[in-house]
């Protein structure tokens, strides 16, 4: 799935921004945000700081776009 989000980052610079988070290097920010270090990626969608949505795992690329952009309009 790593290669189809930097995809999806690229193509959608202007829109939204895509972040990546080790959990592993970043035990506290994965406590907060209840994320697990073994399992499926999961995707956090914030707006002005706020989580907004959550989705897991793999995920077709235009659903996991209209899933952002549903989200943050």
């Amino acid at each position: 799935m790593a290669p189809v989000v930097a995809q999806i980052a690229s193509e959608n610079k202007n829109t939204f921004i895509v972040a990546k988070l080790n959990s592993f290097n970043n035990p506290t920010t994965s406590e907060k945000y209840q994320l697990d270090r073994i399992g499926h990626p999961a995707y956090l969608v914030f707006q002005d700081g706020e989580e907004v949505e959550r989705f897991r795992g793999e995920t077709p690329k235009a659903e996991f776009v209209q899933t952002v952009l549903d989200a943050i309009n």
